[in-house]
């Protein structure tokens, strides 16, 4: 009985942890951070700030842009395949660690929009990148 006990418990850990995906939820813009060449400087970049993202299993959306049905793919990159990707270091975007999760966001349909790619910074904080700039967005 011991066992199953704590086979449930272990069990019933496991699913809540699927459930607490770093990147679900809503996310806001705070911040804008231009590591190197962008399509837009900071006064563009300000509009942005108080925009909403949101991030559910059924949906993702970022302002007005909708992706129904997404699928996400993480992947964990080191900071010289980041940087090899990004043209950013991690100290440029207060990267926290030798590696960090990146979410590509698919779609049904293509879904080339702000929000589609998300960076992990720290649990609250994460970045998406658009006209070589990289929004900060902070957990809600």
């Amino acid at each position: 009985m011991r066992y199953i006990s704590l086979l449930l418990m272990l069990f019933l850990l496991s699913c809540s942890n699927d459930n607490n995906k770093w990147y679900q939820g809503q996310w806001r813009v705070t911040d804008a951070k231009f590591p190197g060449i962008s399509a837009m400087g900071m006064d563009d970049a300000k509009a942005w700030f108080g925009t909403k993202a949101t991030y559910t299993d059924t949906k993702v959306s970022f302002a007005d842009e909708v992706c129904d049905k997404p699928q996400f793919t993480l992947t964990t990159l080191a900071e010289d395949e980041f940087y090899s990707l990004y043209r950013a270091r991690f100290v440029q975007l207060s990267i926290v660690g030798d590696a960090t999760e990146v979410l590509t966001v698919g779609c049904p349909s293509d879904w080339l929009a702000p929000g589609a790619v998300l960076i992990k910074a720290e649990n609250n904080t994460a970045y998406t990148l658009w006209d070589g700039v990289f929004f900060k967005l902070d957990k809600l």
